[in-house]
């Protein structure tokens, strides 16, 4: 699994660190800390995480999580989306989706599209896509 989530870190500062799940995670869930420090999927709009779960896990179990700038990785996206494209926690089902202008403003963005399967924009199903983590 590893090597369909870390696309290439580019010599980027990224580093994978073991945690313990709070809830059940897939692998390229974009995932962030719970308030007695384990790993949850991000599930409130706008929201910024830690990084992308690198291996799935069930509650209690150790997830390991990817997390850096500049690294792409592979993470669930949905929405019309264009290459470049600056994405947030979306409300739709949680994945990453294009961010709006109020969102870039906010500073909600925290990654760039950069998967070139879908190009001038398109719609897509959740599915695992190529970002750079801002």
């Amino acid at each position: 699994m590893a090597g369909e989530i870390i696309i290439n870190d580019g010599g980027a500062p990224a580093r994978i660190l073991p945690f313990i799940a709070n809830d059940t995670i897939a692998a390229g869930d974009y995932v962030g800390l719970t308030s007695n420090l384990q790993i949850e999927p991000i599930n409130v709009s706008g929201a910024k995480g830690l990084g992308v779960s690198l291996t799935a896990a069930t509650s209690g179990n150790v997830v390991n999580v990817v997390t850096g700038k500049g690294v792409i990785l592979s993470t669930f996206c949905s929405g019309t989306i264009a290459s470049g494209a600056e994405l947030t926690m979306g409300t739709t089902d949680m994945y990453l989706e294009a961010a709006t202008t109020v969102q870039k403003q906010k500073a909600e963005a925290v990654a760039i599209y950069v998967d070139t399967a879908l190009v001038g924009g398109a719609t897509i199903a959740p599915s695992l896509q190529k970002v750079v983590f801002n």
